[in-house]
């Protein structure tokens, strides 16, 4: 076996309310920099949008294959994915990949290169705010963030992966699971398996429980980080709120801790980045790092700054076509 071009591998890009209107120069970062193709699924955004990315599309006719409208509301990303893998076939392998990841040179061959060396599925996509993703001891749920458990299990990520259909399909026919699989609704049969293994937990986010079946099937699953890929994460809720209105209030949006209970990195990080993207694309300088933040943040949210100065002054013409 060789290592697939980059042209075999079709990702699917999963959009939710409004945030295609700054997100896409992360994706039109995602094309620059391999010659992959990509699919926008749909997730409840509303119809200017749409309209949005159809302008996108045609100005990249050979890589942006298609929209597809999987969710007139918007669900759980699972759900997206589910719809996109249930109804297109891209041939051998499914790939997705979050619309808040940078890239900042070619990336793709370490990735199709692990795919030749024996892993059915591969991850990445650690979020700049993040040190570690291993699963504390104790932990009742196997979040977004959380890619290993204590003893070195792999739980994958929900944020990038790529996967061999072959191997992939039978692993969710057998089980009757989907990307969409979050704990509450998996069978006896599910569930008694994932006690014998030791890998039962209240709940699962996006493609965990396939990763666990994969492995529990046989399948080697690998992560792997890349340095030509920044994953900012939690963005997208600072541009466009669950429960905003659109416009001004939106920059105000603070999330309920409640219903999303955020580390203070990922809070500082997620804000400012999300301000930063928002003034860029409106033309007007970066604000520079809040001088309140904990000393060991600042240098982070510094170099974070710097990324996203340079990816719109870089895509700014792709974008606005002028």
């Amino acid at each position: 076996m060789t290592a697939a071009p980059d042209e075999a591998f079709v990702f699917n890009i999963v959009w939710t309310g409004k945030v295609f209107t700054y997100l896409r120069y992360f994706v039109a970062s995602q094309i620059a920099q391999s010659g992959a193709r990509f699919r926008f699924v749909v997730n409840g955004c509303p119809p200017e949008q749409i309209a949005l990315m159809e302008e996108f599309r045609a100005r990249h006719p050979d890589r942006v294959l298609e929209i597809l409208e999987a969710c007139e509301t918007m669900a759980a990303h699972g759900v997206a994915l589910d719809v996109a893998h249930d109804q297109r076939d891209d041939g051998e392998f499914f790939c997705f990949i979050d619309p808040d990841i940078l890239a900042r040179g070619p990336f793709l061959a370490e990735f199709a290169q692990h795919l030749d060396e024996g892993c059915v599925g591969v991850t990445s996509g650690q979020g700049v705010w993040r040190d570690d993703s291993v699963l504390p001891e104790g932990g009742l749920g196997v979040s977004g963030e959380y890619f290993y458990a204590a003893d070195g299990y792999l739980f994958g990520s929900p944020h990038f992966a790529m996967y061999r259909r072959e191997a992939l399909d039978p692993t969710l026919d057998r089980w009757g699971i989907g990307f969409r699989s979050a704990g509450s609704e998996l069978t006896d049969e599910v569930t008694n398996r994932l006690e014998t293994s030791g890998r039962k937990y209240w709940v699962y986010d996006t493609g965990k429980l396939v990763n666990i079946f994969l492995q529990e099937d046989g399948e080697k699953l690998c992560h792997f980080e890349h340095p030509n890929l920044l994953h900012i994460g939690g963005m997208s809720h600072y541009l466009s709120p669950p429960d905003g209105g659109g416009g001004a209030e939106d920059a105000e949006w603070e999330p309920d801790q409640r219903i999303w209970p955020w580390p203070v990195t990922r809070l500082e990080v997620a804000r400012y980045t999300g301000a930063v993207l928002r003034t860029l694309v409106e033309g007007h300088p970066a604000p520079p790092v809040p001088t309140e933040v904990d000393a060991t943040l600042a240098p982070r949210l510094e170099s974070v700054r710097d990324a996203l100065v340079t990816l719109v002054d870089t895509y700014r013409v792709d974008i606005d076509g002028a």
